[in-house]
């Protein structure tokens, strides 16, 4: 019996000097220069330039959020046949433009000329006011044109097409690698974008949340060093409550700044908030606006 607590008790020793040799060198996430400029309120980040309140991806809503003075444009990044960065969400143009057919499958020139305000309502159907009002599929150069101060968290949609490299050419050239946030949905491309874009911000990819939440369901939070200096999370995903009060916790602990997606509503808001996130990402940012005791007007408007 004596022999057998010892044959135990020495893997449980490793064990043991491994966890605590991890606790003790483990680091916590620095700060990103994108977020340096905010005080400790809250962040009301637009989802796809809020897309609730106007043609989503847009300009047009990008220059509406802006002025409703968000603290940052989320947008989502997918490469033209002829390969241009382009702004838009879906694998196809079908559900927000006049057209049809996959993103991949048409040049910047064709993309530019549908109407990108075509299928938006806000009634259910019964009326389309952004129809034939010029709104269309922006590149990303013409976002960083346009809004070159604005902070934005960006997602890398589509892997293994190169645009990591392409995404960090664009940021370096308008001298913005300091103002953005990168996310995917895509493990691998976040790594290709962190080895390209060193200093710029990223958020976790799937693969780092779910270790962020495995560890911290056995206590062992403390042990991570973060690659990543954004946590962007779901609430919950599926019947797996995601964004407990002990995730956010560890979160904070690894200096890890915590947005929650995609909050249209003030309970839930107040609720998350409440936890500990850092940041809403909202296709209504005016509600979150309002939760926080911030204007709603929008400020000013240059020509579009």
């Amino acid at each position: 019996m004596l022999r057998f607590a010892r044959f135990l008790l020495v893997p449980l020793l490793l064990i043991a000097a491994v966890l605590v040799g991890l606790a003790l060198t483990s680091r916590p996430s620095a700060p990103p220069a994108v977020l340096s400029g905010f005080s400790d309120q809250p962040l009301v980040i637009a989802h796809r330039g809020g897309r609730g309140l106007w043609p989503e991806n847009s300009l047009f809503a990008f220059e509406r959020a802006s002025s409703l003075d968000v603290d940052m444009l989320e947008m989502d990044l997918r490469l033209s046949r002829d390969g241009e960065l382009v702004v838009i969400h879906d694998k196809t143009v079908d559900r927000t433009t006049n057209g049809n057919g996959p993103v991949a499958d048409l040049d910047l020139a064709e993309l530019q000329a549908l109407d990108a305000g075509y299928r938006w309502s806000a009634d259910g159907g019964e009326s389309f006011p952004y129809r034939g009002q010029g709104v269309r599929i922006p590149t990303f150069a013409e976002v960083l044109e346009r809004f070159p101060e604005q902070p934005k968290a960006l997602e890398i949609k589509v892997p293994d097409v190169g645009m990591e490299e392409r995404l960090c050419d664009l940021l370096t050239a308008h001298g913005q690698r300091d103002k953005v946030i990168v996310a995917s949905f895509y493990d691998r491309t976040l790594q290709r974008f962190r080895e390209s874009c060193p200093d710029v911000a990223t958020a976790a990819g799937p693969g780092s949340v779910r270790l962020l939440v495995a560890l911290d369901w056995i206590g062992l939070g403390r042990t991570l060093s973060p690659s990543y200096q954004v946590l962007q999370i779901p609430p919950s995903h599926g019947d797996l409550r995601v964004a407990s009060p002990s995730l956010l916790r560890t979160a904070h602990e690894r200096g890890l700044n915590v947005q929650l997606w995609t909050i249209n509503e003030q309970p839930e808001m107040r609720q998350l908030l409440d936890m500990g996130a850092h940041g809403l990402i909202t296709d209504y940012p005016d509600r979150a606006l309002q939760l926080l005791g911030r204007s709603t007007r929008i400020s000013s408007l240059s020509d579009q």
